[in-house]
């Protein structure tokens, strides 16, 4: 089956980057790079195991026993999203920046070498300790990375230091939740299950708001039947209560690859999803914005693949997923 600090530490930690060159200039531009969704589907993606994943960055570590660990004060504004075209999406606190990234695993793809091209992001002037510029500057001497418990080692050139992100996000695991009721510790315990369910997400803006939309793969016998497992979509949410996200779809026997499609209904872009099992030949279904969610609109054979951007690839499976603790 197909299952997806305080300003004067921050202050220290910048001079000691300074002494190995790492503020060197990047590509500045006055606004975010415009993202193509127009172009086919790239296949390096299908074996990396980075691509499509999501992160907040936690915390920064220097080597130099003096300068320590600057934790970040609120990682929701520290974000970097690694697409499976090979586009790197970021928030720097008030700041966005947009790029590529390249990736070669190792044998066991848990750590391999990875590197940023130039970052072209806005120049908003962000409120202290201002670690936007900084975190901004360290990403262009990042030459490997390691993943291990849900955490992403960035390393940076010549012993500079590790950038640490982690890709949970308790209000979004709270999200998938009160959207999947029926997923609790019981049920979990009275289906014997060896493997506890999983999930895998990434984040997009469908409507060119400037917030993005969150969209999850589920995976484990709870939300996967021969056809495939459930797919939701989740919008940006100001209220406090919902931690964020309102739930706009709830899209079962969904497989991946999840292409977004440049094709837009109602300001929204198109979402493609993969259908197969259960006797039926694959197919690829699109969905339209209508009336405040995703509708099904066409069908079209497998081997005709979308055009767009794929979220989820062809590659992604049970063990790419974080473990989804039950509701009690």
């Amino acid at each position: 089956m197909v299952p997806p600090s305080s300003p004067s530490r921050s202050g220290s930690l910048r001079k000691g980057f300074l002494r190995l060159g790492v503020m060197r200039p990047l590509l500045l531009a006055a606004g975010t790079l415009a993202l193509s969704l127009s172009s086919p589907l790239t296949s390096w993606a299908k074996d990396q195991p980075l691509a499509g994943t999501s992160w907040q960055l936690l915390e920064i570590q220097s080597l130099d026993d003096a300068q320590g660990t600057t934790p970040i004060p609120d990682p929701s504004r520290f974000t970097l999203h690694l697409e499976a075209d090979g586009t790197a999406r970021l928030r720097l606190d008030c700041n966005r920046a947009t790029g590529k990234w390249t990736a070669e695993p190792s044998a066991d793809s848990s750590n391999g070498s990875l590197r940023f091209g130039p970052l072209v992001t806005t120049r908003a002037l962000c409120s202290p300790p201002q670690l936007d510029q900084m975190v901004l500057s360290q990403l262009s001497f990042v030459r490997g990375y390691r993943l291990k418990d849900g955490r992403l080692n960035l390393s940076l050139l010549a012993d500079g230091g590790i950038l640490v992100w982690d890709s949970r996000d308790s209000a979004l695991e709270k999200a998938i939740r009160l959207a999947s009721p029926h997923y609790s510790a019981d049920l979990e315990a009275a289906g014997g299950s060896q493997r506890p369910s999983r999930y895998a997400s990434t984040q997009v803006d469908l409507n060119d708001d400037g917030s993005d939309e969150t969209l999850v793969y589920l995976m484990g016998p709870h939300f996967c039947g021969t056809g495939g497992c459930n797919l939701l979509v989740f919008s940006a949410d100001s209220d406090s209560s919902t931690g964020g996200y309102t739930l706009l779809n709830d899209l079962p026997i969904s497989r991946p690859p999840v292409i977004v499609s440049s094709r837009r209904t109602s300001g929204w872009r198109d979402l493609w999803r993969k259908e197969s099992g259960g006797g039926m030949p694959a197919t690829y279904v699109r969905h339209s914005f209508i009336d405040g969610k995703y509708v099904e609109q066409e069908r079209r054979p497998a081997e005709q693949m979308p055009e767009g951007r794929m979220v989820f690839s062809e590659s992604l499976t049970f063990d790419d997923g974080l473990v989804l603790e039950p509701a009690p």
